[in-house]
């Protein structure tokens, strides 16, 4: 679904002037709502609905009921009452339809989700270009790690770790510069050919390193602080 407008409603929003949606984060279109906005769209504010002259001076702080009015004739103050609500309720108001600002609420659920997201693929992205580069390979690594057991040292007369090395990280060859791909021709009668490319594992190695260090560069650095 293409979201063009968003209008916000009492229950909640508005798109395209047609689907209504629920204040609810686990409506999935509420997120397709969250990220129109992280798009750079902005909702339009609900309608605020302001009433005209003849509905306020017939509204609950207009004219008196019947009966009220009857008993203000039989003491005298009706006239005054009628002139009080149209000095208070004059015909210059005219009502109207304004839009109220869009709530806080819904803009930073979407900055919210934009952050999570934008962390995610910044984390993932490390994770990718801490990985060895396959043209160069990797060194094997130990450390001198407790075996659990101990053996008594009659220099210091205390119980000493009994310590061994163990491989913390395997060792990994780097792989051919390039390769040999051998090509064959649709005419029976023709030889195949043989050329010299980059070797497949380097081009996507490097690929991937350039888009997870594209998605580095683009974080913003609060995000990175996280």
């Amino acid at each position: 679904m293409t979201i063009e407008t968003v209008k916000l409603q009492d229950s909640g929003y508005l798109i395209n002037g047609n689907m209504s949606v629920p204040n609810d984060p686990a409506n999935r279109h509420y997120q397709s709502i969250l990220d129109w906005i992280n798009e750079g769209n902005t909702p339009t504010g609900a309608d605020v609905i302001a009433p005209d002259y003849v509905a306020l001076r017939t509204g609950p702080d207009g004219y008196a009921s019947t009966g009220d009015q009857l008993g203000m004739i039989a003491d005298g103050t009706q006239a005054a009452h009628i002139a009080a609500v149209k000095a208070e309720f004059p015909k210059t108001i005219t009502g109207g339809t304004t839009l109220a600002a869009v709530p806080a609420e819904i803009l930073t659920a979407a900055a919210d989700k934009l952050f999570a997201s934008q962390l995610a693929s910044y984390n993932q992205a490390v994770i990718r270009l801490a990985k060895y580069v396959v043209s160069v390979g990797r060194v094997e690594l130990t450390e001198m790690q407790a075996t659990g057991e101990q053996v008594f040292n009659e220099e210091t007369m205390e119980m000493d770790d009994v310590m061994a090395e163990v491989i913390i990280q395997s060792a990994i060859e780097a792989v051919e510069p390039t390769v040999e791909v051998t090509t064959y021709s649709d005419d029976p009668e023709s030889e195949p050919t043989v050329s010299t490319i980059t070797n497949p594992l380097i081009t996507t190695d490097v690929a991937e390193r350039e888009e997870a260090q594209a998605v580095v560069d683009a974080t913003p650095q609060p995000v990175k602080d996280a």
